[in-house]
């Protein structure tokens, strides 16, 4: 008889690579990036007075506190590799203020959206299923970075799926009219006109952990597929009938 090997325990995940530095800064700019594409005309437009509607102080809230995390996230990460952990750990507690501001103003903001565009337009109505839903997302995966804040590994793609929930946005703001040409807005032609720039973003740091560990971080192992499934439950919503009349009520049109 051969003697059996022991099974050997999974290897740890390592915290840090030589490479982390560099991969986050260009995270950092490819966010900027999809912010000033997606969003340079509506705020051109509303600074030039030429946007739809006035702007309330919500929605000038709103205007600063997006934005405000992407500077908070390009601070973050010069903090980190500048070598000022500490100075890094006190600026994050400002998410603290600004997670609550964000999804609080967002949300008010697609309603104020909502009752200008959407009386007339059924599929604006259904289209706030969406804001909705990224302003959920975010403030679970950011209030989940806050809380493991002491595990640098899971704390930054934590942050990484939070920011690309948001950023997404704006990229699909800039490629969005392009897909739906492309694949429609049906069922599965909503989840990629919608959604491809969060996967894509999200399969860059997949590979990125197996290239640098040769293992996927638990985050991404446990995210990931429940971010698919609401993703599929979102195009459910947005092509369910019965989802116009309670987003009307929601919205108070």
């Amino acid at each position: 008889m051969t003697a059996s090997v022991p099974a050997q325990p999974p290897a740890r995940f390592a915290p840090y690579h030589p490479w982390d530095r560099t991969f986050y800064l260009a995270f950092v700019l490819a966010c900027w990036l999809g912010a000033i594409m997606g969003f340079a005309d509506p705020v051109i437009a509303r600074f030039t007075g030429k946007a739809d509607y006035d702007a309330s102080l919500i929605l000038q809230v709103h205007a600063f506190a997006y934005p405000g995390w992407l500077v908070l996230l390009t601070l973050q990460v010069l903090l980190i590799r500048t070598k000022r952990a500490q100075f890094h750990r006190l600026l994050g507690l400002s998410a603290l203020v600004l997670i609550p501001v964000m999804a609080v103003s967002g949300v008010w903001s697609e309603i104020l959206s909502q009752r200008f565009y959407g009386p007339n337009d059924p599929l604006t109505q259904a289209f706030f299923i969406i804001p909705l839903f990224y302003t959920a997302a975010f403030v679970l995966l950011a209030g989940a970075a806050l809380l493991l804040r002491a595990d640098p590994s899971a704390h930054k793609r934590l942050i990484f799926l939070a920011t690309i929930t948001i950023v997404g946005a704006a990229y699909t703001r800039w490629w969005g009219e392009a897909l739906m040409a492309a694949f429609g807005d049906g069922f599965f032609g909503m989840i990629i006109n919608t959604f491809t720039p969060f996967w894509l973003f999200a399969a860059l740091a997949v590979l990125y952990d197996w290239h640098t560990r040769r293992q996927v971080h638990r985050v991404f192992v446990i995210a990931l597929p429940l971010t698919l499934a609401a993703h599929l439950a979102v195009s459910a919503v947005y092509h369910a009938e019965g989802w116009l009349p309670l987003s009307r009520a929601i919205s108070g049109i």
